[in-house]
């Protein structure tokens, strides 16, 4: 179980399905979340994410985010590379962590300054889509050693070994 303070609901891997609560963590990749009771939290209770301190998502988590083409009008041009066979997606930059590459737009650490966007407004679909406490967030916290692995999940992807 986890702390008595926290409660199965608040979690960043509780989801409201209908009049149900489930839990996003218990359930493998690909099937659906397992439904839960409304009662203490257990061992795996994470509080829901805040962007400012998190950044997973534009971080080491992902090496590429596709830019579509309006976005591609939006975004400053040095934000912006366009492969040659025809792959456009943002800039990386090396992470300051050592570790893998990061986008470009991201300002911050998390920790001395909040990770921001400078091109939030401007941002492509891609970004538009990881909402605080989707899959696709979780997915990126995970992969940057903010949360835990639930059942089928692994570094590489669901179920997959390296």
């Amino acid at each position: 179980m986890g702390s008595p303070n926290d409660r199965c609901g608040t979690c960043a891997w509780h989801l409201e399905d209908g009049d149900w609560l489930t839990c996003l963590f218990a359930a493998p990749p690909g099937e659906q979340p397992i439904r839960v009771g409304d009662g203490p939290a257990c061992a795996h209770y994470e509080p829901p994410p805040d962007c400012l301190d998190c950044g997973a998502c534009c971080r080491e988590a992902f090496d590429s985010v596709p830019v579509d083409g309006d976005a591609q009008d939006r975004l400053p041009a040095e934000l912006v590379v366009v492969h040659d066979d025809g792959w456009v997606d943002l800039a990386r930059v090396p992470s300051p962590t050592g570790c893998g590459t990061r986008c470009a737009a991201l300002r911050g650490d998390g920790e001395t300054a909040p990770y921001t966007c400078v091109v939030y407004t401007l941002r492509p679909d891609t970004c538009r889509d990881v909402k605080v406490g989707s899959e696709g967030c979780l997915m990126a916290r995970r992969r940057v050693g903010l949360a835990a692995w639930g059942p089928g999940w692994t570094p590489s992807g669901p179920g997959i070994t390296s």
